[in-house]
């Protein structure tokens, strides 16, 4: 029998899988498309019917979601269709920076069709002989369509906010109990102010980014030695172009303000270490006047910590003791939101206020 078997898991892949198989039973109408969600009946055992099928079909076609890539069901259909030397096509309906990085996992077994690529027409018609014509062409351009409606309706953030959440996502450090969604707001349980965070952020902005923010005290993590290639970026780009095309703010407590005194349980190593990374800001950043204009220190008390990475929002609020000072922030939880959203607009007018008000550190 020639059959077409679709492996999918969880709700958002059961709606793409079911668009999948009408185009599929649209463009082939001689073959049978199974899917289990449609073709199993009140009363049949589902693994016995799934593993009949996965035995008896050419193709299996896996519906693969950034919320089911570690689906057991997924591993379980590829790697037993494999094994039986059948046909794996994997559809990759949203984009994994990891998937070409994974070794023999049953899933990536064979070329993917991407969904988000240019070539995807002619991909899925090659991948199943099908001739192109307008017929077919109209009816994959409705599939499309259909397609992203449901990726938007399952949405769990701002699509500005997807490729940096799934970064954070490949870090172990957090995701043991993180991230929850709601209102397509990522809520991390910990992981703030750590290298791994500094990291994904950095990465993220160097040579395609160009929005920047940072609202710290010290930013002792940033002038540690460990992202030297980010100023070695925004030096050359100064040099360049003037920045043109990045838009850089980094944002200090100002040492000379009333607020030094509140800012921290400790003020024997506060204040000294504040000192310390201003003044190896200044030793980066040196002469270059175009990038000592990025710098700026403020003297008002911080009740939030505001982080812009282009179109994505970091947002944590610290935690004050009885005495008004701040509790220690590394690990603590954080949110992640776009920008154009109601809370990310209010976090760049808070931010430009603050930017505003702020004297030069370079002066």
């Amino acid at each position: 029998m020639n059959e077409i078997f679709i492996s999918w898991s969880k709700s958002k892949g059961k709606e793409l899988a079911k668009h999948t198989k009408h185009l599929l039973e649209t463009l082939l109408p001689d073959i049978k498309v199974f899917m289990s969600e449609e073709d199993i009946y009140g009363g049949e055992y589902v693994q016995e019917k799934i593993i009949q099928h996965i035995e008896q079909c050419n193709t299996l076609v896996l519906c693969f979601t950034l919320d089911n890539k570690k689906s057991p069901w997924l591993l379980y259909e590829a790697g037993y269709a494999s094994g039986l030397h059948k046909r794996v096509i994997p559809f990759l309906f949203e984009k994994d920076s990891l998937w070409h990085s994974w070794i023999d996992n049953p899933m990536n077994i064979a070329r993917e069709i991407d969904f988000g690529k240019d070539t995807f027409i002619t991909d899925f018609l090659e991948a199943f002989s099908i001739k192109k014509t307008t017929y077919t062409e109209a009816c994959i351009e409705a599939y499309k369509k259909s397609i992203i409606e449901a990726k938007e309706k399952y949405r769990q953030v701002d699509i500005q906010c997807e490729d940096f959440v799934e970064k954070l996502i490949a870090v172990d450090k957090f995701t043991i109990t993180s991230p929850f969604y709601m209102d397509r707001v990522a809520y991390f349980l910990s992981g703030f102010e750590t290298f791994e965070l500094w990291n994904a952020i950095i990465q993220s902005f160097l040579y395609t980014g160009k929005y920047l923010w940072i609202y710290g005290r010290k930013n002792m993590k940033l002038f540690g030695g460990n992202f030297n290639e980010l100023f070695e970026y925004l030096d050359k780009k100064s040099v360049q172009s003037q920045m043109s095309g990045i838009d850089f703010k980094i944002l200090f407590l100002n040492p000379a303000s009333e607020e030094v005194g509140f800012a921290h349980k400790d003020q024997d190593i506060f204040e000294p270490e504040l000192l310390a990374t201003i003044s190896r800001a200044k030793k980066t950043v040196g002469s270059n006047k175009v990038l000592q204009k990025c710098f700026k220190m403020y003297s008002n008390r911080r009740e939030e910590v505001i982080i812009r990475v282009d179109n994505c929002i970091i947002y944590s609020k610290p935690h004050f003791d009885i005495y008004g000072a701040p509790n220690i922030m590394t690990n603590n939880k954080f949110e992640v939101f776009s920008a154009s959203s109601k809370k990310g607009k209010e976090c760049i007018k808070k931010y430009l206020e603050i930017w505003d008000n702020a004297v030069d550190m370079f002066d």
